[in-house]
């Protein structure tokens, strides 16, 4: 099976690894007391420097199990396992509520996979009012569980994974009894960390090794959204698209002795769907 292919069967795989970038919500929040949640499914496919880092690291782990790999075919593997920890192709599972505590004010909640977001949105427009709807907000993540990396190279771990995430929602849309539609520009900003594990295998004439490197960094999502979701008075069925550029780069460390610097700039696509109500 070719590289690429084994990649995309990855992404059917993985879940709970890539960022949320995602808000399947309306441009307006839910009157005072009242509740907004979705629960849906995101789906991340990174291009560009992460896929051919992938694509690369599955042929060094191939490889892996037959010969000696070089130490441009580690370094290889070592950044390919960086380029999983920031952005993997993967399918997100998620749950957010958001309760408007005071008029035009909601704060909200949000899980996916393995993070948490802590997140509040202001009205500053009302359609009835000026046209359209129009809110802002602003959001802090952290990842709370780690995620398998080895399922998707094999003999690379991840340990000790950590990542703060700051973004910054904007939405401008409408809604009617019938249908909600929204669109924006996305912003996020992440800093991150992690140790790498790898653990090359035996086989004869060789007794196999085990190697350690650190890798940390930060990294910059710009792009826009848009979404739409059709239902009746509080319950509708939406679909977001999400395209935006990652610019992001880290510094890998092998055996605690600096190695090379990583860019990790990409293209992300992210498709959500989902089950958004209003009580």
């Amino acid at each position: 099976m070719r590289p690429s292919a084994l990649a995309l069967l990855a992404a059917t795989c993985a879940t709970g690894c890539a960022p949320v970038l995602s808000t399947l919500a309306p441009a307006h929040v839910a009157p005072k007391g009242h509740v907004q949640a979705t629960l849906g499914t995101d789906v991340s496919l990174p291009a560009g420097t992460i896929h051919s880092l992938v694509d690369a690291g599955i042929e060094a782990a191939d490889a892996a199990g037959s010969r000696e790999l070089s130490e441009s075919e580690r370094r290889t593997l070592f950044e390919a396992g960086a380029a999983l920890a920031l952005n993997p192709p993967s399918a997100t599972p998620h749950l957010g509520v958001g309760y408007t505590a005071l008029d035009r004010w909601e704060l909200n909640l949000r899980y996916s996979g393995s993070a948490l977001r802590l997140g509040t949105r202001y009205q500053l427009l009302q359609s009835d009012k000026h046209g359209v709807d129009l809110a802002v907000g602003a959001g802090v993540g952290r990842y709370v569980l780690g995620f398998p990396v080895g399922s998707f190279l094999d003999v690379v771990e991840l340990e000790d994974f950590t990542r703060w995430q700051i973004d910054l929602p904007i939405q401008v849309g409408k809604a009617g009894t019938w249908y909600r539609v929204w669109g924006g520009p996305r912003l996020m900003w992440t800093t991150f960390g992690t140790r790498l594990v790898m653990n090359l295998p035996a086989f004869t004439g060789y007794p196999g090794e085990r190697e350690i490197a650190s890798f940390s960094g930060n990294g910059l999502y710009v792009g826009g959204q848009a979404g739409a979701a059709f239902g009746y008075k509080h319950v509708f069925f939406g679909f977001e698209l999400t395209l935006v550029e990652l610019f992001a780069s880290g510094e890998l460390d092998v055996l605690e002795e600096p190695t090379a610097s990583v860019d990790l700039d990409s293209f992300i696509v992210y498709p959500s769907l989902g089950l958004m109500v209003e009580f």
